[in-house]
């Protein structure tokens, strides 16, 4: 059975389809049938009434014809771009790295790359002290230490013609704006070079060109001992007969594509095997025998058997250096080589074989241009008419009579609301691309167009044109019906992604405070927003900001600011403007900091780690003051450590709990009027956590619905194996806050 798709168009139409002339006249004569079979029996092609319905068929069937364009005909027509709004698998697929071998293949990616390597690591760090620190008998200060989480070691080697401070801080740079949030990079370094020299006689055949011939060898070692990373066209893993989805699953590489199983098989030689080395040789063409081969570092002794490498350096065929200590002979006569030459061959060859950037079509799908094929012309029926019914462009002879004039102008009247509402048809298919759009946040959804123009002495059936003109605008025109079938086209464009804004959209019309903002237009403009970001969020959907860039948003902060509507999310100081927006703070980066100095107060990680005490007040026993506080957390026998206040600093335990306040044992003191207050417990203030800092003051935050749908959305939306902590800050905390932040990201950008 043939199995080719048809691509030619198919001499016999469907009977029961749009597309079908004949169709569309046969169900027209019997629909008159049904409903004015008693008056109306001449249904020949000489009846007027006949005459009509045909050339509404034809011009039905040409809007039938051009709906059945091939779907990426219809999207791609555009003023600006072709297929502006429908991402391609390399944009929407892939992801920032979020395994070790995700990491691992964005730091090959980078030019001058070789091979890397990631590992986790786990340094201990103490615990901040904004108390006196203790000290010992000896008078030693003691601290508390904790076990870091999230930290990764980068080594890399680098490509030999690479230079070595260029591609470090190239590798840096990427590294930086892929990191995972939560996550850093305890050491990023490039390995050191140990140079390895090969000793021995290699017995040829018959070769051409005989220093050629030795750098054909020398490079094959050189790469077994060293063995770079392969990259992979889209072709090529289409054809191993991958999936689409698989292909793209992980980062966006420029040099091609990396399978996992290649890094995995790809781990650091800690030892070389002469019997390895001699295999290589072996497999190269015209090499006859190997005798009495060893290695060795050129410093050390050869190793007949196995030479264990330096595992802090990169293995390294030095040619020269071989050149002098590996023979060439043929029949058992040494051969003439020209060292100088070799290793000018065997640079040129291992240059060669570096990965190129690829094109853009091999490491992705790209769609063809599409030509605009004007789907909204529209050519009026009566200007197809017989010339004996005045219509159209065949108007009637000179002396006709005022009857005859007013008969032709009653079915020029009469054509015309056929003619508007086929011509608005038209209009719609063109305007197809627009409603599967989210380029624009205009909420017309019904288009039409103007027959002026198109149709001789239009206007004489009109009774004012401007009224006409002012209809089709109002027909078009963005209304509240318009703006919520926007939002129901704009409802399947995120389920494609499986995005709702659902529990968004139904508070949204009980925070809306703005008149000139209808809720369903804001709803619109969120719901684009989002869309048009949603490459970046959701391949950042985990990301921690890049802190060598001053105004860089975490991708995680901005993919949260977008379900919250927040449209500008921007650096800036939220405490002195009415804004919606917030700080995402990662614990793991306020290791950073210095030690703590006399003016721990204005420290960031004072204001992270504790919580406001907001009064004090008399406990339910003598001797007992409450703390009234906002969430706690706490278990009766917890300690806590107050600090901030004049008279109450120190730990205590725990009593007398309630929702919002718990009681310590001290005396009541009523001068004082607040504080701060964190966990005695000795836990870990870095690792896997982070901060979230929302004005509380801003109108709809003060709605209890909208807070707690933003505290959901944003623990909803947090990865799941890192703890978030929710501030609400009055402006004159946010304020204080954001002082030591900014100051905190100056730090992280001098680094």
């Amino acid at each position: 059975m043939n199995s080719e798709p048809i691509t030619t168009i198919p001499k016999e139409l469907p009977q029961d389809s749009a597309l079908s002339y004949n169709f569309l006249r046969s169900e027209g004569i019997k629909h008159i049938q049904r409903l004015a079979g008693h008056i109306w029996t001449d249904h020949n092609a000489h009846d007027p009434g006949i005459t009509i319905l045909e050339q509404l068929c034809y011009a039905i069937t040409d809007l039938s014809y051009r709906i059945d364009h091939d779907i990426k005909d219809l999207l791609g027509t555009n003023e600006q771009s072709t297929y502006k709004d429908l991402y391609s698998p390399a944009t929407i697929l892939t992801t920032k790295p979020v395994t070790i071998l995700d990491i691992r293949k964005v730091v090959i990616d980078v030019s001058g790359v070789k091979n890397a390597w990631v590992e986790k690591v786990s340094p201990k760090i103490a615990i901040p002290d904004f108390n006196e620190i203790t000290e010992t008998a000896e008078g030693e200060q003691s601290e508390s230490e904790v076990v870091l989480k999230g930290l990764y070691r980068i080594v890399f080697e680098k490509e030999e013609s690479a230079a070595s401070s260029t591609v470090l801080n190239d590798v840096k740079t990427r590294l930086q704006a892929c990191r995972g949030a939560c996550e850093d990079y305890h050491e990023i370094s490039l390995l050191n070079t140990q140079f390895i020299q090969l000793h021995g006689t290699i017995e040829v055949g018959q070769v051409d060109d005989i220093n050629e011939f030795a750098a054909n060898v020398l490079l094959r070692v050189a790469q077994y001992i060293s063995p770079k990373i392969t990259f992979y066209t889209l072709q090529e893993l289409l054809a191993e007969g991958k999936r689409i989805d698989q292909i793209f699953d992980g980062p966006s590489l420029k040099h091609g594509f990396i399978k996992d199983e290649d890094l995995l098989n790809s781990s650091r030689k800690q030892e070389l095997h002469t019997s390895a080395v001699i295999r290589e040789i072996m497999d190269e063409a015209q090499v006859q025998a190997v005798s009495v081969m060893s290695v060795s570092t050129g410093s050390g002794t050869p190793e007949e058997w196995v030479l264990p490498l330096d595992l802090s350096k990169t293995p390294k065929l030095q040619v020269k250096k071989t050149l002098e200590t590996l023979q060439f002979v043929k029949q058992g006569l040494p051969t003439n080589i020209d060292a100088d030459l070799v290793e000018k061959l065997y640079i040129a060859k291992r240059d060669a074989e570096q990965n190129q950037k690829l094109p853009i079509h091999a490491r992705d799908i790209v769609l063809a241009e599409t030509k605009d094929l004007e789907l909204g012309n529209y050519y009026p029926v009566q200007n197809q008419f017989p010339a004996n019914y005045g219509v159209g462009k065949s108007p009637l002879p000179e002396g006709s009579t005022e009857k005859r004039k007013a008969q032709a102008s009653q079915l020029k009247g009469y054509l015309t609301f056929f003619e508007q509402v086929l011509s608005n048809y038209f209009a719609q298919v063109a305007h197809f691309k627009d409603l599967m759009s989210f380029s624009s946040q205009e909420g017309r959804t019904y288009f039409s167009q103007s027959l002026l123009g198109s149709i001789p002495e239009f206007e004489e059936v009109l009774m004012s044109k401007a009224d006409y003109v002012n209809y089709l605008d109002e027909q078009s025109g963005t209304t509240t019906e318009s703006l919520a079938r926007k939002n129901k086209f704009l409802n399947h464009l995120l389920a494609r992604f499986s995005e709702t804004f659902t529990d968004y959209a139904m508070l949204l019309h009980d925070t809306s405070s703005s008149a000139d903002t209808p809720s369903d237009q804001k709803l619109i403009t969120d719901k684009c927003n989002f869309l048009q970001d949603y490459p970046q969020l959701s391949a950042g959907r985990g990301n921690g900001f890049n802190y060598s860039e001053a105004n860089d948003i975490a991708g995680l902060e901005m993919r949260i600011a977008r379900k919250l509507g927040v449209e500008d999310y921007s650096r800036r100081k939220l405490g002195e403007a009415d804004s919606e927006g917030f700080y995402m703070v990662e614990h793991i980066l306020l290791r950073h900091l210095p030690a703590i100095a006399e003016h721990w107060d204005s420290d960031l990680r004072y204001l992270i780690f504790t919580h406001v005490i907001n009064a004090f007040s008399e406990g339910v026993a003598e001797g007992f003051t409450r703390c009234q506080v906002n969430n706690h957390g706490l278990e009766p026998g917890d300690q806590v450590e107050i600090m901030g206040t004049q008279h109450y600093n120190g730990i205590y335990t725990v009593a007398n709990l309630t929702e919002d306040a718990f009681e310590i044992e001290a005396e009541f003191i009523e001068a004082e009027e607040g504080g701060r207050w964190r966990s005695a417990e000795p836990n870990d203030p870095f690792s896997l956590q982070l901060t979230y800092l929302l004005p509380a003051w801003v109108e709809r935050y003060k709605s209890a619905n909208f807070k707690k749908f933003a505290e959901g959305t944003i623990r909803e939306e947090t990865p799941a194996h890192l703890k978030c902590h929710i501030k609400w800050l009055s402006q004159e905390e946010m304020i204080a806050v954001e002082a030591a932040y900014f100051e905190f990201l100056a730090m992280l950008n001098s680094k």
